[in-house]
């Protein structure tokens, strides 16, 4: 799979939330859309901040939209 790009609008590092503008999701067939995701583990949060240029990785688990994977972009 891979990666997309997307902005972080908000983050909840307390309950493992995080919004995402972001590209499509090809794997998930969704297209480009501001919407909030579960992650993974929540210390993928750590060093975050709203307005940030990611690149992640999503996948249901457990029947939600999950970012697995978080990547800050320089």
């Amino acid at each position: 799979m891979s990666l997309v790009n997307g902005e972080v609008r908000k983050l909840d590092p307390i309950t493992g939330l995080i919004v995402l503008r972001h590209g499509d999701i090809p794997n998930l067939a969704m297209p480009a859309m501001t919407m909030g995701f579960e992650i993974a583990d929540k210390k993928m949060l750590d060093g975050f901040k709203v307005g940030d240029k990611v690149r992640f990785q999503a996948e249901m688990v457990k029947g939600k939209a999950t970012v697995t994977e978080l990547h800050a972009v320089k």
